[in-house]
């Protein structure tokens, strides 16, 4: 699910909810976080463990010599780019059924990759992929 919610001075808030659509928040979505926001422990388990994961990712990542930087996060993904050839190393993954988004075509983001921070064995399987992809496309940009 994907749900952002908002707190702040009542004013502000009835100025965003003037803007925003009716009902927009599905049923399920409802559900799944009323249920997380009463079971706080572990929400908050999960999230730690996340982040632990994250940082582990950005330092393999960083450790890389064909990722030419990865930058901060405060969510659950990292965006980081590579020498070259991004596209065609995002396009290798998912054809592996690897998940990431190539990011390209957006502003400033030139060969860059963004991955969502999953399990352990998730992680290290991208990361596993990541650098099969490099291997067989080569760089001729070195």
């Amino acid at each position: 699910i994907r749900l952002g919610f908002c707190i702040g001075p009542p004013d502000i808030i009835q100025l965003m909810n003037n803007v925003k659509a009716p009902y927009n928040v599905n049923s399920l979505t409802s559900e799944v976080a009323m249920n997380a926001m009463k079971n706080i422990d572990t929400l908050d388990k999960n999230v730690k463990g996340l982040l632990v994961e994250r940082d582990v990712v950005a330092g393999q990542l960083n450790a890389l010599d064909f990722v030419t930087k990865v930058y901060a996060s405060d969510s659950n993904f990292l965006l980081f780019r590579v020498k070259s050839k991004a596209q065609e190393m995002y396009k290798m993954m998912a054809d592996r059924g690897v998940v990431t988004r190539y990011r390209g075509n957006e502003l400033h983001c030139d060969e860059c990759i963004r991955v969502t921070i999953g399990k352990k064995e998730e992680n290290e399987q991208f990361l596993v992929e990541l650098k099969k992809a490099w291997a067989e496309l080569g760089d001729d940009k070195a």
